[in-house]
């Protein structure tokens, strides 16, 4: 395969999201990546050929946005912690007509509100409990 104007939006999206050493995940187990509608209704991900983003990336396909960026922060733990175990809320809000939703794995994805365009993932695998941070751009 070239290299073609996705693999550029890709790179260009990942550097834009991951090269600042706040975004950068401190576990190898639990990769930023982005993922890229194309226009067959194909998605493309980057990193390549990453084993471990393959549930990213059939989630992503699921949900069908335009594009969706995977990142790992302090950031996202931190809205995180505040919420505890006892606590059912399946999302925060940044104001009235905006929040961010908290889905509790990667599967559950698909079920999303594509319209408030981002997600939180409490365990980006099942095995870990290591939250994450989707942007989703909607289908359109």
């Amino acid at each position: 395969m070239d290299y073609d104007r996705y693999d550029a939006t890709l790179h260009w999206i990942f550097k834009q999201t991951q090269g600042d050493a706040w975004f950068r995940p401190n576990e190898d187990a639990v990769p930023p990546g982005v993922c890229l509608r194309t226009h067959d209704g194909s998605f493309r991900v980057f990193p390549y050929e990453l084993a471990a983003l393959e549930p990213f990336e059939a989630a992503v396909a699921a949900l069908n946005p335009l594009v969706a960026v995977k990142v790992r922060s302090a950031a996202v733990h931190a809205a995180l912690a505040e919420r505890t175990n006892d606590e059912k809320a399946d999302c925060i809000y940044v104001d009235a007509n905006t929040r961010i939703q908290i889905m509790d794995t990667m599967v559950l994805l698909p079920q999303a509100d594509k319209e408030q365009n981002a997600a939180f993932i409490v365990s980006a695998l099942p095995r870990l409990a290591s939250p994450g941070y989707l942007s989703l751009s909607p289908a359109r």
